[in-house]
């Protein structure tokens, strides 16, 4: 059964591909466009790379490749968008996602399905909290924290 309703969060929206996608504003700290990265030796393909922003190293995520998707802009001519995560007795996770466009901040209509087909995304189900409509359009909402914690364990298992 499903239900529907208008969100009292606000949430960030961009696009991945032909997807759109959003994350809580909240999470959201700074967009910025592309500028020179540091490549890390024998990174998964979706890692990028580093990035001095504002005199701090950040990790880039290219979320493109992550869930598959082909980019429709170059690396260099798409938004950088940085999130902080908390983490429990920790310093907020700080990130940077790729992506190909970045679009508005708003609520969304919320829709609860726990038979929820995602597409593309099947294989990365987990990393998706819910799903909303805007501008009668799907919107996925990513849960951040879930796709840290599986990318910090795809880079421990590479390294041991």
């Amino acid at each position: 059964m499903e239900e529907k309703k208008i969100s009292e969060e606000m949430y960030f929206t961009f696009t991945l591909g032909d997807g759109i996608f959003a994350v809580p504003v909240t999470a959201v700290r700074e967009v910025l466009r592309f500028s020179s990265l540091t490549r890390v030796p024998k990174a998964a393909p979706y890692l990028k790379g580093v990035m001095n922003i504002r005199g701090a190293v950040v990790t880039v995520i290219d979320f493109r490749e992550l869930f598959g998707f082909t980019a429709k802009k170059s690396l260099e001519d798409s938004a950088i968008i940085v999130t902080e995560t908390p983490q429990e007795n920790e310093q907020p996770m700080t990130i940077a996602l790729v992506a190909d466009d970045v679009d508005v901040v708003g609520p969304l209509e919320i829709t609860k399905s726990d038979n929820a087909n995602y597409g593309g995304m099947s294989n990365r189900r987990e990393f998706i909290k819910c799903v909303g409509m805007k501008n009668g359009s799907f919107v996925l909402v990513l849960d951040l924290q879930k796709i840290f914690e599986s990318i910090e364990t795809e880079v421990d298992l590479d390294i041991a």
